[in-house]
């Protein structure tokens, strides 16, 4: 799968080793999971497959999950047995999370999208899977660095 300019693959025979990375779900791979007529089910499919959960995330991506699939139950069910962790307090980071939004606003960044870089700054040795390359090609993490994605194919 391939990853953003600049990231970089912890050493494992395999490539991306699930138990040694803290894995982000941007709302495409939720959606494209979810979504069988989605243009990215496969991969996404093929992502969750692969990758033992948990996969970690913020509420403004389940919250745009839900909006685009019209309804909130099978985001809720996979947070439910753990398929998903709420790992950002977006009251405690709010900050942080709004200077992203400002830094990127000519694109514009979405919150799900600010939520899911805050927290590859925050999960050392994390990787967002997303299908909104355009835009994460472009994010930066700790104001320099590339944020480590992978993306279909």
């Amino acid at each position: 799968m391939p990853l953003a300019m600049g990231a970089t693959m912890p050493p494992s025979a395999g490539g991306w080793c699930g138990a040694l990375m803290k894995k982000i779900a941007d709302a495409g791979l939720l959606i494209g999971f979810l979504d069988r007529k989605d243009a990215h089910h496969e991969w996404a499919a093929h992502v969750f497959e692969r990758e033992s959960p948990p996969f970690y995330t913020a509420e403004s991506v389940l919250a745009e999950v839900a909006a685009v699939l019209g309804t909130p139950d099978d985001v809720l069910r996979m947070l439910e047995v753990g398929d998903l962790v709420l790992a950002l307090d977006l009251e405690a980071e709010v900050s942080a999370v709004r200077a992203l939004a400002l830094k990127y606003k000519d694109r514009p960044m979405d919150l799900g999208d600010a939520c899911c870089v805050r927290l590859a700054e925050l999960l050392s040795g994390s990787v967002v899977y997303t299908v909104d390359k355009a835009d994460f090609t472009i994010y930066r993490k700790h104001s320099r660095q590339p944020v480590p994605c992978i993306f279909p194919d």
